[in-house]
Order: structure tokens, then C-alpha cells, then sequence
């Protein structure tokens, strides 16, 4: 869950500082950095345009926050998994 408010928490949750330093800096620069939705302009006379060219701006970082959610999830199902079967 904590990816999913921004990547890399849960990466760090787990203890995974490496990947969650990757996936926050991926995250960043999806979110803010040169690939940012921030950037487009939304034509007001065309709402509906201007909204598929920001989902289209903002694919790179729901991509990023996918994967990293994904990969969190993962990470903490292998670390949990010793402690289920053995009855914990």
C-alpha cells in the first residue's frame, strides 16, 4: 500500500533501500522531472483532448508506481512466506 501513495515506500518498507531509491527516483522524474503531466496545457474550448494528452503525459509514472507496487508486494509475500509455513 505504501507504493501505492508514492513508488518506492513500499521498497523501503521491506528494507530494500537500492530499489527503493530507484523507484523514487524514477517516480520523481516521471511525476516532476522532464516527463512530467504537469506540463500540458488542457484547452479549455477542448476538454476532452487535452485530457487524453494528459493520461498520455502521465503513463510513465502510472507505470512506475504499477511496477512498484507490484514488486513490494512481491518482496514482502517472500519475506512473509518462511514465517507461514512455518506456522508463525
Amino acid at each position: 500500500m505504501l507504493s501505492g501513495i508514492f513508488p518506492g515506500l513500499g521498497q523501503l518498507y521491506n528494507r530494500e533501500r537500492w530499489k527503493a531509491l530507484l523507484f523514487f527516483v524514477g517516480g520523481a522524474l516521471t511525476a516532476f522531472g522532464p516527463l512530467s503531466p504537469l506540463d500540458v496545457d488542457i484547452d479549455l474550448d477542448d476538454p476532452f483532448a487535452g485530457l487524453r494528452s494528459l493520461l498520455r503525459a502521465s503513463l510513465p509514472f502510472l507505470l512506475v508506481a504499477l511496477w512498484s507496487v507490484i514488486d513490494a508486494y512481491r518482496a514482502a509475500r517472500r519475506s512473509a512466506a518462511p514465517a507461514i509455513d512455518s506456522g508463525q
